[in-house]
């Protein structure tokens, strides 16, 4: 028996680890994958479940040559469109219309349907597009008193069911209580696999409740050599685009399909401006871009931003090892003008900032309050250098 993990770049030890566990029948009743975004952890939860799910992981057979998913039994053709009935994705939704207090249905617009159906078809064709909508913020009870009832249902096409929590960090406090008890009680035959970004603020009874697999960011040369191989990237646009990524294969594809060069001098412009200290002038800009930007472009300049202030560090720590990035100059000059800055508080400042933007926290508060804080984290007081 083969098991195969098509959608999953690199992660060897984790797919060595799920197809151990699920050759032995050891599949634990819940798994939390931990580790940033965009390194592999819902391809993962989904390849896995794709397995769990084939029909030929089901039957009764002394077969032995044979893989899975075997992509030919109607379960797989089900399952490759993330439509099997037995395949359930949580991830944070847009509060539903207000319905009965014990209503088991969660009622949404027509509209809202769509766009559900269509983040769904997007992940079918790509695993590793993020399960973010506008609005949904958490996962909520509602979320998990359908989960229960549809426990409360016969399982339909195979003994098996699966239920993917994307972003388990934000189950609502009830919403966590709610679905800890399904922990603690689990149904036949289920199997959870919770994902995490931020793992600190998973629920302490949910995390000791699950087994923990830890998925590392991906290096810098083996996302190189996999946008080559796998997307036909030239080698200059992969190696640019493998190094911005910080170790996520979706941020490598990002970038890769864009001029990340050209992409990165927007961020370069506005560290210009800071470290200029015109007064007026940065605040003006501020206010246009804020202005003319739409959310997710300013999420996308300030991760922009937080990979390029990473690899100032990367090139400040050590120039020979790094000495690649010195083709860039405003890059090689920043990192000589903040020498020994404190790079990780810097990037701590903007990510806390982008999720400011998640939150809807108004866009211009957000932009000015973090330059404030760069000023301060990364600058000398007073100073008149200029960064050109």
């Amino acid at each position: 028996m083969k098991i195969k993990f098509p959608h999953l770049v690199e992660q060897r030890r984790i797919t060595e680890t799920l197809i151990r566990a699920f050759k032995s029948h050891r599949l634990p009743h819940a798994f939390l994958f931990l580790g940033q975004d965009g390194v592999g952890k819902e391809a993962a939860a989904l390849d896995l479940a794709r397995v769990i799910l084939c029909s030929k992981a089901n039957a009764e057979s002394g077969a032995i040559d044979f893989e899975l998913p075997c992509e030919q039994c109607p379960d797989c053709v089900q399952s490759a469109n993330l439509k099997h009935p037995n395949l359930k994705i949580l991830f944070p939704l847009p509060k539903p219309k207000a319905g009965k207090e014990d209503e088991e249905t969660i009622n949404y617009t027509a509209a809202q349907e769509k766009a559900f159906e269509e983040l769904l078809a997007a992940k079918a064709k790509e695993y590793y597009t993020p399960l973010h909508l506008w609005g949904g913020q958490e996962i909520l009870l509602e979320h998990i008193r359908s989960l229960r009832h549809e426990f409360s249902l016969t399982s339909f096409n195979s003994r098996w069911r699966v239920v993917i929590i994307s972003q388990a960090d934000r189950l609502r406090l009830e919403a966590a209580n709610a679905f800890l008890k399904l922990l603690e009680e689990p149904p036949p035959s289920v199997v959870f696999l919770l994902t995490s970004s931020r793992e600190s603020r998973v629920l302490p009874t949910i995390f000791s409740r699950c087994q923990i697999l830890r998925f590392h960011p991906i290096p810098a040369d083996r996302l190189k050599e996999q946008l080559q191989r796998r997307l036909s990237i030239s080698s200059e646009p992969a190696l640019i685009s493998s190094r911005l990524a910080n170790g996520s294969w979706w941020s490598a594809r990002q970038w890769a399909e864009e001029n990340a060069v050209a992409e990165m001098e927007k961020a370069v412009v506005l560290m210009r401006l800071l470290v200029s200290g015109e007064p007026g002038v940065l605040e003006v800009e501020i206010d246009k871009l804020s202005a003319a930007s739409s959310s997710d472009q300013l999420t996308k300049l300030l991760t922009l931003l937080s990979s390029w202030l990473r690899e100032v560090q990367r090139y400040d720590a050590d120039p020979s090892h790094y000495a690649d990035l010195a083709q860039y100059p405003s890059m090689k000059k920043f990192a000589a003008y903040c020498s020994g800055a404190h790079y990780d508080t810097a990037i701590a400042a903007v990510e806390e900032a982008r999720l400011d933007l998640e939150r809807n926290v108004l866009p211009a508060l957000v932009l000015h309050r973090l330059f404030d804080n760069l000023q301060t984290i990364l600058f000398n007081q007073g100073t008149s250098v200029l960064f050109r």
